[in-house]
């Protein structure tokens, strides 16, 4: 093969790559329009509308997976949660590799655990649905390690769950990653208080309070010995 055939092909290559990665240039452009509509009105508030936009950039372009997110997004701040998942899973199934998925996945399971925690009382269930979340950021992180998003919700997601030690870990995972990490040190604090505050006091004087009393029971038993010697 030539040199410029093999350019060529790698440059065709390149182009292919850019095309699947990029939303601009995979889409139409009355669908990429629709989308970044929508993204506008969901920073605005109007979610209604916003909804509205996102199923029209899927109405033109049925495999517009970030579109598909985006009505989940919108679905889960308005609480409709159930809604929110449905469209999860279509952007999901469309592109199983998508991070920003998998993360907003993790945050419509969580409050649909939640409700079923504090309004239903149904714990199992509640359990059941953390467990979810939790893997969705799991599997946000097995696809990109180095997302500060998904490592922030995971480690919000163990602190719900009373794992501590982990969250806290997780937490300074993001500032490794990035210091700059919106509200990071504030959870990060809060994880390490509820942590403490589990713990119960006594445990921090297990280790002394053991000792004086083997010091106790030692100085009975050398006692009692040598009272029977002696007698």
């Amino acid at each position: 093969m030539s040199l410029a055939k093999t350019w060529f092909s790698g440059s065709a290559l390149v182009v292919f790559l850019l095309l699947a990665c990029s939303p601009s240039l995979a889409y139409s452009q009355a669908a990429v329009d629709s989308y970044n509509h929508g993204v506008n009105l969901t920073s605005g508030g109007n979610y209604t509308l916003a909804v509205a936009a996102f199923e029209n950039a899927t109405a033109i372009e049925p495999g517009y997976f970030e579109a598909w997110n985006g009505i989940a997004d919108v679905l889960n701040r308005n609480g409709q949660f159930e809604e929110a998942l449905a469209a999860s899973n279509r952007s999901l199934s469309i592109n199983p590799d998508y991070v920003d998925g998998w993360i907003n996945r993790g945050q419509i399971l969580y409050n649909i655990g939640y409700k079923y925690e504090d309004a239903a009382h149904d714990t199992d269930k509640a359990n059941q649905l953390y467990a979810e979340q939790l893997d969705a950021f799991d599997r946000a992180i097995a696809i990109d390690p180095q997302n500060a998003d998904a490592w922030f919700n995971r480690a919000y997601a163990l602190a719900g769950l009373k794992r501590y030690d982990e969250a806290i870990a997780d937490f300074d995972k993001v500032q490794a990653l990035d210091p700059s990490y919106p509200n990071l040190a504030a959870n990060r604090k809060i994880a390490v208080q509820l942590r403490d505050a589990s713990v119960p006091v006594y445990a921090d004087y297990s280790i002394p309070v053991a000792a004086a009393l083997a010091a106790i029971v030692g100085a009975v038993v050398w006692f009692t010995l040598k009272r029977k010697k002696s007698g």
